[in-house]
C-alpha cells in the first residue's frame, strides 16, 4: 500500500487513504477481506485491478460490489444516502431457534431491576447442560450486541461476568433477554453521520449496583442521530461515592474518546469540538479542576483520575452538564424501563418518524408487547 503512495492510518494500521482526483479513497480490511470506497466508481476498479495484478496471479480474488454487503453475519446496507442500516436478522434467528420452552414467549425490556442483584448465600448453580447452553447463548449475543443490537448491551455486560459459575438466577435473566429479542428481532441499527465536525459523548456510571458494590460505566458517542460507539461495563474498583464513582467512569471511557478524535482526524475529517456530557457537577468540577476542587470525600483519589484536566485544558474536549433525564448514557448503566427505556432506547438505535420502521412497527418498538400472556411470562 506504502508503494502504491497510501499512507497508514497512524491510529490503526488497517487503514489506509490516498487522495485521487482531489478525493480521498479509503481502504481497510479485515484478515484478508477489504472494503474499498471512492466517490468515483472508476477509481474503485483502477485498485481492484491493480491489486488483481499484485495477488491475483494464482486466483482471482473475489468481488462484491453495489449498495448491499453480507460480512460476517452482518448486512451492510448503503442503499439510503447519509445512512448505513446494520442488520442481523438471520444472525437473530439463528440465536432464537431450538431454545428451551422456559426461554420462550415475551418481553418489553432485556432486563428486569434486580439484574445486578446475585444470591450469594444459597445460589443453586446450572447443570453441565444448562452452563453450556448459558455460555454458548451469552457469547451469541455478545457479538450481537457489539454489532446491530446496542440496545442489549448492559444485560449482557451482566451476563459475561457470571459465566464462570452460572446459577439458576442467571438462567433466568438470560431467558428474559432473549424474550426481548424475540419481541424485538427486526429491530435494526441504522447509522448516519451529520457532517458536523462535533462529537458528543454521554457518560454515566451507576454507584455500587454490583453486589461487590461496584459501579457500573455507561459510555455512548454519536456523530449524528444514532450511538456509533457504546460501552457498558462493571467497574474494576469500588468508590466511595457516586462522584467519584462518576470520575472512575470517566476514566474508563477517556481512552475510547480521545483515540476516536485522533482517528478521525487522521481521515482528513475537521473536528470542530469533542463534548462529553455528565449530569453529576460534583463529578465535572473534578475533571475540570482536579485536587482543587477535591473535598475530604475525594482527596484520596488517585491522581490518574484527573488526567481529563489536562486534556480540558488543552481543548481536546469540553464538558457540559446534561439534565438526567437526558443522559443518554443512563441506557447503560440503569434498568430502565416504560417510556424512559423506549425513549433512550430509540435514541440509541435511531428508531423515529424520519427512520425506516413502518409506524406499526415504531408503535411495537416504543410501547413494547403489551399482551397480558407475554407480561406474566416476562415477570416470572
Amino acid at each position: 500500500m506504502k508503494e502504491w503512495g497510501f499512507k497508514i492510518n497512524d491510529y490503526d494500521p488497517c487503514v489506509a487513504n490516498k487522495i485521487v482526483n482531489g478525493k480521498q479513497i479509503t481502504v481497510v480490511w479485515h484478515v484478508d477481506d477489504l472494503k474499498i470506497s471512492h466517490v468515483e466508481t472508476k477509481v474503485v476498479d483502477e485498485f481492484i485491478e491493480q491489486m488483481e495484478n499484485e495477488f491475483g496471479k494464482e486466483e482471482p480474488l473475489s468481488q462484491s460490489r453495489g449498495k448491499v454487503h453480507e460480512y460476517l453475519g452482518m448486512t451492510l446496507d448503503f442503499s439510503s444516502p447519509g445512512e448505513i442500516q446494520v442488520k442481523m436478522l438471520d444472525y437473530v434467528d439463528m440465536v432464537l431457534s431450538d431454545l428451551p420452552k422456559e426461554m420462550t414467549g415475551r418481553a418489553a425490556t432485556p432486563a428486569a431491576n434486580h439484574l445486578f442483584k446475585v444470591n450469594e448465600k444459597t445460589p443453586v448453580f446450572l447443570d453441565d447442560t444448562k452452563r453450556e447452553l448459558f455460555v454458548k447463548l451469552v457469547m451469541q449475543l455478545l457479538y450481537l450486541s457489539q454489532r446491530a443490537r446496542p440496545d442489549l448491551r448492559t444485560t449482557i455486560s451482566f451476563l459475561c461476568g457470571r459465566m464462570q459459575a452460572p446459577d439458576v438466577d442467571d438462567y433466568k435473566k438470560l431467558g428474559r433477554v432473549l424474550k426481548y429479542l424475540r419481541s424485538t428481532k427486526d429491530l435494526l441499527l441504522i447509522l448516519s453521520a451529520d457532517g458536523s465536525g462535533l462529537l458528543r459523548w454521554w457518560v454515566d456510571a451507576s454507584f455500587g449496583v454490583h453486589m461487590d458494590m461496584k459501579g457500573h460505566t455507561g459510555g455512548n458517542m454519536l456523530m449524528g442521530k444514532v450511538s456509533v460507539f457504546t460501552t457498558a461495563n462493571k467497574q474494576k474498583l469500588v468508590t466511595r461515592s457516586s462522584t467519584e464513582c462518576e470520575v472512575v467512569g470517566v476514566h474508563e471511557v477517556m481512552p475510547q474518546l480521545l483515540w476516536t478524535t485522533q482517528f478521525l482526524q487522521e481521515q482528513g475529517f475537521d473536528i470542530k469540538d469533542t463534548i462529553l456530557y455528565q449530569d453529576n457537577m460534583s463529578s465535572i468540577l473534578l475533571e475540570k479542576n482536579g485536587h482543587s476542587s477535591s473535598s475530604k470525600r475525594t482527596r484520596h483519589m488517585n491522581i490518574r483520575y484527573f488526567f481529563v484536566k489536562d486534556r480540558v485544558a488543552s481543548k481536546e474536549l469540553s464538558i457540559e452538564h446534561c439534565p438526567t433525564e437526558d443522559m443518554v448514557a443512563d441506557y447503560f448503566t440503569k434498568l430502565l424501563q416504560g417510556k424512559l427505556f423506549y425513549k433512550l432506547r430509540d435514541l440509541v438505535m435511531n428508531i423515529g418518524p424520519s427512520s425506516k420502521y413502518s409506524s406499526a412497527q415504531r408503535s411495537v418498538l416504543r410501547n413494547g408487547d403489551t399482551r397480558k400472556s407475554d407480561r406474566d411470562s416476562s415477570s416470572k
